[in-house]
């Protein structure tokens, strides 16, 4: 029983997958057979369409060819009217003229008559004589011989007997159509006819083709049938003219036909052709079939693949319902009734888990906190999402952060949801214990800034109803996400302030005073040189690079959150250049913690953790492969470059030319590769090569200038400065500042002080 249990499932999805197969199965074949039916009909009725075309072409070709051939005859001045009892000589030479017509006319007819009006003869190429004579010679099946004399000499127009059966040598076949085609039109002319007897072999002849079935064809004036091929047994009075569309359907004798119609050019000339709709359907079905052969290979493939998937499908619910079960032993049910029951066993079991994850979201928010804080999201869907997680709105207008230590040591974050807080509005937060620095920082979201302060004030109440005294600060209100460390910083250096600012109220990052703006410019273009500076892969360059950092910020009167917030944006541009060559060494922000740039107390502090996370990049771009070693265009120019950059006449069109590259996709190509343009390194190896001539001889700005490349030294300070911050001649002598110190240092035998932050 319970292999027949377990068996069932197999069942069900070999069944609804079988199932799925042949429905498409069916819907594809009915789709293909309305298209390919349709389709197949009017290929059919369009190649009969052609078909009539092309005997309508050939057989107005044939008319055409007896109406030149009577307007020539008719216009020649060779061939002009004679009685023959008055001038029977001319016979013979009028017999003589009319071989060459005869001859082209052999093509669609065996002969050509003429017949001049008012003459009772008739003239051939051969012979010549009277009217009555050659009417009772030809002896038509339809026109009796009176009727054939009246028609001769009256006819004025283009006169067709249709085609029937003619008794006569004059003719070379038993059955023709005739042509009674008068004389030239042009004012003047010898009035006449020509009689062409177009051999009925033409017409079969014309109606042949390759086209397989039985099929009748028509040629028609007006009402008057001129000639055919039939096959079929039609009657030719069910023959209509379509005059609005190109077929027409019609039942005859219990039978569906389809009539074909065709419209000639001149004369009221028109084409038909009549099938039996049953061919054209047994046409459409061979098409069918040859098109539809595939659709069963597929289909069964498609049930072994349904098979298949039904057995791999249905081996996990086997594997669940095993679970669920207790074992083989137990009673077998339904596999879906059983899983069912399982599930609902298994949401019972955890709704004490669920309780238990809900006395731990104290532990994920303190988590939430130091991730936010140390700027662990990359982007603020990603930190709203985490947010929402631990039951915090954060997507909300700005946002703070607060530190709170008491003097006695409370540095136990308060409860944010306390009856304290209820006077607060639109705002979420959460606060964690900062060791440490024996404090509590909170975290505060809010769409009104000035909430933010008013929270502040209630923490720094509630730390000194126990009588002690509560130190509050709080930085600035702060939009991005991106500067979570920047607002932990300034309300660090709030905190560190209160010996200064007093701790009776609540300390504001706004109220230090602060020279940050004006020489955080500066700094950061030290910091494009030493990302510059990783780029080009020297160690020592990199280190005078942050020995140029370290001596400005020990030059520059400023305060310790100050030496923190250029270090942290040195720090964070650096990581988020050269995040690349740190893919492969884990997290690229585990490699700095916010929390570690606070506990920095001096410049040399700030200035070893600076060099350790340089190294770490420097030996993540060495590991990898930088640009310098990879074996493409790229590097190729890089090389080229480095070993030509004193050459002034180099310039970027002529590099990209060199490579065969256009100068577009040269800057794009390089950028991408070096992390900067190509006049930018080229800048920068001749800046390098002019601080070193500077540092170590004595030639003059001038003759620096040109040996670095440049023919214009204005053209040279203006680089110099832009890269360094500095002119040539304010970098030497800052260098020789350095070196004059540094030996003075050494022969009083006493260590340089550190400048504390």
């Amino acid at each position: 029983m319970i292999r027949k249990s377990r068996s069932s499932v197999f069942i069900r999805y070999a069944f609804s997958y079988i199932a799925v197969v042949l429905l498409l199965f069916f819907s594809i074949t009915g789709y293909l057979y309305v298209r390919l039916s349709a389709r197949t009909r009017e290929d059919i009725i369009e190649n009969q369409i052609n078909r009539l075309s092309r005997i309508s072409a050939q057989h107005e070709s044939y008319l055409s060819a007896m109406l030149n051939t009577a307007e020539e005859i008719g216009l020649s001045p060779d061939i002009g009217f004679f009685r023959y009892d008055e001038e029977p000589w001319k016979a013979y030479d009028l017999q003589l003229k009319l071989v060459p017509y005869t001859t082209t006319a052999n093509t669609f007819c065996g002969q050509v008559f003429l017949y001049f009006s008012g003459d009772d003869r008739i003239y051939s190429s051969s012979s010549s004589m009277e009217l009555s004579l050659f009417a009772r010679m030809m002896r038509y099946e339809s026109v009796p011989m009176e009727r054939l004399t009246s028609l001769i000499k009256s006819a004025d127009r283009l006169t067709i007997l249709p085609a029937q059966q003619v008794s006569s040598t004059l003719v070379d076949s038993s059955r023709v159509v005739t042509f009674l085609v008068p004389l030239g039109t042009s004012p003047g002319a010898v009035r006449g006819l020509l009689i062409f007897p177009v051999k009925d072999s033409v017409y079969q002849s014309l109606f042949a083709d390759a086209i397989e079935g039985h099929i009748n064809t028509y040629i028609l004036q007006e009402e008057v049938l001129l000639a055919s091929s039939e096959e079929l047994p039609v009657p030719r009075d069910r023959l209509e003219p379509s005059r609005e569309t190109a077929s027409r359907l019609f039942s005859w004798n219990g039978e569906d036909w389809t009539q074909v119609t065709f419209s000639g050019k001149n004369q009221g000339l028109w084409y038909a052709a009549v099938l039996r709709n049953a061919e054209i359907d047994s046409a459409v079905g061979r098409q069918l079939l040859s098109n539809l052969a595939i659709l069963p290979v597929f289909v069964c493939l498609s049930i072994l693949l349904a098979l298949w998937m039904a057995r791999r499908h249905a081996q996990p619910i086997r594997e669940i319902t095993g679970m669920l079960s207790g074992g083989e032993s137990e009673t077998p049910r339904d596999e879906l009734q059983q899983i069912s029951t399982g599930i609902r066993q298994l949401t019972t079991r955890n709704q004490e888990l669920t309780s238990r994850l809900d006395r731990a979201l104290p532990v994920q928010r303190h988590d939430f906190v130091f991730r936010f804080v140390k700027g662990r999201f990359a982007s603020k869907e990603e930190a709203a999402a985490a947010g929402r997680a631990v039951g915090l709105e954060i997507d909300r207008a700005v946002y703070a952060v607060i530190l709170s230590g008491g003097s006695g040591g409370e540095d136990h974050p308060v409860d944010l949801g306390a009856p304290l807080f209820s006077g607060f509005n639109g705002y979420s937060g959460a606060g964690v214990e900062l060791v440490a620095l024996k404090a509590a920082l909170y975290l505060i979201f809010t769409d009104e800034p000035a909430t933010i302060f008013g929270i502040a004030e209630a923490i720094r109440r509630e730390g000194e109803a126990g009588g002690g005294l509560c130190v509050t600060a709080v930085s600035l209100p702060h939009g991005d996400f991106s500067e979570a460390p920047s607002a932990y910083l300034e309300a660090s250096a709030a905190y560190e302030n209160r010996f200064v600012m007093g701790s009776q109220k609540v300390l504001r990052y706004s109220d230090i005073a602060s020279n940050l703006p004006e020489v955080l410019p500066q700094a950061r273009r030290i910091t494009t040189s030493i990302s510059q500076a990783l780029t080009l892969g020297s160690r020592e360059v990199l280190d005078g690079r942050i020995s140029d950092l370290l001596h400005f910020l020990k030059n520059t009167n400023m305060s310790p959150f100050a030496f923190r917030m250029i270090y942290s944006d040195v720090i964070n541009s650096l990581i988020h250049t050269h995040s690349a060559a740190l893919s492969g060494s884990g997290p690229v922000h585990e490699l700095y913690n916010i929390f570690s740039l606070t506990s920095c107390q001096s410049i040399d502090d700030l200035d070893e953790l600076l060099r350790s996370l340089c190294d770490r990049l420097l030996s993540g771009e060495m590991e990898s492969g930088g640009p310098p070693a990879e074996a493409d265009e790229i590097s190729q120019v890089v090389r080229y470059m480095e070993e030509h950059f004193r050459d002034p006449e180099i310039s970027i069109t002529a590099l990209a030319d060199s490579f065969e590259m256009s100068t577009a996709r040269f800057s794009v190509s390089f950028k991408e590769k070096m992390g900067m343009s190509p006049l930018e390194y080229l800048t920068l190896l001749r800046v390098e090569y002019a601080k070193e001539l500077l540092a170590t001889t004595g030639l003059t700005i001038r003759e620096i200038s040109t040996q670095s490349g440049y023919y214009d030294p204005g053209s040279f300070i203006r680089r110099f400065k832009q890269v360094t911050g500095e002119t040539p001649l304010q970098y030497r002598r800052g260098r020789d500042g350095q070196s004059a110190a540094c030996s003075l240092s050494q022969n009083r035998a006493s260590p340089a002080a550190s400048r504390n932050g």
